[in-house]
């Protein structure tokens, strides 16, 4: 896992030293407006007028410089989404492949996240230093990371309301243009939902074959996510933390790719993007990244797409209750 950078040991200093809430006011005019997108890949509405392409590059665990070289082929390839967050320490790499790709702004979609825990001025911070990692005038998605800090020190009803609040000043300053949440369990978002100024666009959750019956934590989530307008997006969308190659090369996978002429990692991705769940595979492979490429020309029968809700493994990385957030957190 990479080092986490200095500026961010500072923010969660910030943070675990706040000791009283104050409100922030935030402004309700609508964000300035933005020149429409130019996406090829398919896309879905997360907010109003922001669409999202469905399919995207996930970084998470590439220090700068791999971050940036898989985001340089990615890019090169017609990637139309790169996903990263503070934490990651390695949104420098990123911001210099988008420099070098020197593809207008309108022809990318970027999405970073800040960490949870923290208070309004904290978040304020977090949020400006990811701009000037990215080198960019504003993300098209920013999350909060997690429901608390990484530590578990901050959490609860009042501190996440007052991080979303300097979120929505966030958007109202045109710095982003949606906003939401990651990690986050059904809980999590009702402590947000009647404070909520601005759409909370997003919740990124670990979802992939084996959890369409994970339990009702997992399944709840994303029936609660989808009833409220919520785009339930999947991070590892081929398990990478549950450390095995099953959705990769499985039987399942592989039997059904066979019927179509596609590989086992193409059938999970599809699994999901049918389901209307943008996913963010990583890969630094040019074969693979464009393999990942091809999931929306074809689809799977109701028969397979059935086969795959009902697997039962690989189960979520975690706490063992196939949880696509982390329930735990109070």
């Amino acid at each position: 896992m990479a080092t986490m950078p200095a500026p961010l040991l500072l923010l969660l200093l910030l943070a675990v030293i706040h000791t009283s809430s104050t409100p922030l006011h935030v402004p309700t005019a609508p964000p300035r407006p933005l020149p429409p997108r130019q996406f090829h890949t398919p896309t879905v509405e997360i907010a109003p007028g922001v669409q999202m392409p469905m399919l995207g590059l996930g970084t998470w665990q590439y220090n700068s410089s791999t971050a940036g070289a898989a985001a340089a082929v990615a890019l090169g390839l017609g990637y139309e989404l790169i996903d990263t967050a503070l934490g990651y320490g390695n949104q420098q790499g990123i911001g210099a492949a988008l420099r070098a790709s020197r593809r207008p702004r309108t022809s990318y979609f970027l999405t970073s996240k800040i960490p949870g825990g923290l208070n309004a001025t904290a978040t304020t911070a977090a949020l400006e230093l990811c701009l000037q990692q990215l080198g960019l005038e504003y993300v098209d998605l920013m999350l909060v990371h997690f429901p608390a800090d990484w530590g578990l020190r901050n959490t609860g009803t009042a501190q996440r309301v007052e991080q979303w609040r300097a979120m929505e000043a966030f958007v109202a300053a045109g710095k982003a243009r949606a906003i939401g949440v990651s990690h986050y369990c059904k809980r999590h978002l009702q402590d947000l939902m009647p404070v909520t100024t601005r759409p909370i666009a997003v919740n990124q959750v670990q979802f992939h074959v084996g959890m369409g019956q994970a339990g009702p934590n997992a399944t709840d989530d994303k029936a609660f996510c989808e009833a409220h307008g919520i785009t339930y997006a999947s991070f590892s969308p081929l398990c990478g933390p549950c450390g095995t190659t099953e959705l990769i090369n499985g039987p399942l996978v592989t039997s059904i790719g066979a019927r179509h002429g596609k590989t086992g990692a193409q059938v999970s991705l599809r699994w999901q993007v049918q389901q209307g769940i943008p996913v963010i595979p990583k890969s630094q492979s040019p074969k693979h990244l464009k393999d990942n490429l091809d999931l929306f020309d074809w689809a799977l029968t109701d028969a397979e797409m059935q086969a795959l809700s009902a697997a039962v493994s690989p189960a979520v990385a975690g706490d063992g209750q196939g949880n696509s957030g982390d329930c735990a957190v109070p």
